[in-house]
């Protein structure tokens, strides 16, 4: 009886953890984007409240920010600018640099260095966005995997009560006749 109401109880876990991630990603009120105007996405346009929504939106987020950035991941963008992204926050070499010149700690941003870094900022915002949102896809994974382990242990606790009730074949009767 034990494994049954473990069985149970990992059941409604799974379906409160399911239900609370839903509720939560539905209480940002985010639309999934588009990918493109061409291609879409069938889910375009679906509020984010499900596991394959949020992967959608992922994936708008991710194809954005590669087109933001010129093809460039957060950590392929060269970081040469004070936090504000208005000002050298080092010296830099004329290699080092996007515009092929060399610049002093303080002076201002080249157009290029500025652009750098404006593209750097937004992949990290689109780096942030999708890890957060992977999480709530983790969240779901794991649910539906308690949901079904749940199933799985109350199946085999009822199955153990019930060949625990069956009747017993009496293996007196067998040696008798040897």
């Amino acid at each position: 009886m034990a494994i049954i109401v473990v069985g149970a109880l990992m059941v409604g876990i799974g379906i409160t953890t399911y239900a609370i991630t839903s509720s939560q990603l539905n209480a940002q009120h985010v639309t999934v984007a588009a990918v493109t105007s061409e291609s879409p996405g069938r889910l375009a346009g679906h509020k984010m409240n499900d596991p394959f929504t949020a992967l959608a939106q992922i994936n708008a987020i991710h194809h954005h920010s590669m087109d933001a950035t010129g093809g460039k991941t957060y950590g392929q963008l060269g970081n040469v600018a004070t936090s504000d992204g208005k000002t050298y926050s080092r010296d830099v070499t004329a290699a080092a640099s996007t515009d092929g010149v060399a610049h002093s700690a303080g002076e201002p941003l080249s157009r290029a260095d500025a652009t750098t870094y404006a593209a750097r900022s937004t992949a990290q915002q689109a780096s942030f966005l999708e890890a957060s949102i992977y999480v709530s896809v983790l969240a779901f994974g794991v649910s539906t995997l308690i949901i079904g382990l749940g199933v799985v242990i109350a199946i085999i606790g009822i199955t153990m009560r019930l060949m625990m009730r069956s009747p017993r074949r009496d293996d007196s009767t067998t040696t008798a006749i040897a």
